[in-house]
């Protein structure tokens, strides 16, 4: 009968016990939150828009953290006036738990960029010791719209 329990809702001290590493709690360390500022960028046109992270530490210890942004290699936009550098990397430090921190991330278009919408992956890495070693990382895609 205990298939049955389970599926009518029997009390709780019959079901089974939790597969080890489901404790039901989540691992990830952070809550990420991606907005622009201003909204868009322009088209053909030299300007930037600055991209804001929002890190919030939701574990129970204080951690190291980095934040990584990359963009399509087959566009005019970049990290730099050049639109060259694809990939960032902001070494933040060391965050307290239940804090939060804004990493501000430049974004900047060129004469040549085009319209349309394009695709931006950013990892935020929580680290042990040093930058070296990754403990764990959560991963948010977005995309910034060229008018």
């Amino acid at each position: 009968m205990g298939f049955f329990d389970s599926i009518l809702g029997d009390d709780s001290k019959n079901a089974p016990a939790p597969a080890s590493g489901d404790s039901g709690k989540s691992t990830n360390p952070f809550n990420v939150q991606l907005s622009f500022s201003p909204l868009r960028l322009s088209a053909s046109r030299k300007n930037s828009v600055q991209m804001l992270v929002r890190v919030k530490n939701i574990s129970d210890e204080s951690q190291l953290v980095s934040v990584d942004a990359l963009l399509p290699k087959n566009c005019m936009l970049g990290f730099d006036q050049s639109c060259i550098n694809k990939a960032t990397e902001k070494r933040v430090g060391d965050l307290k738990a239940g804090a939060s921190i804004d990493v501000p991330i430049e974004i900047f278009g060129a004469n040549q960029t085009k319209e349309g919408n394009y695709g931006l992956e950013v990892t935020v890495y929580a680290h042990y010791i040093g930058y070296e070693k990754v403990i764990g990382y959560i991963k948010k895609n977005t995309s910034l719209r060229v008018v």
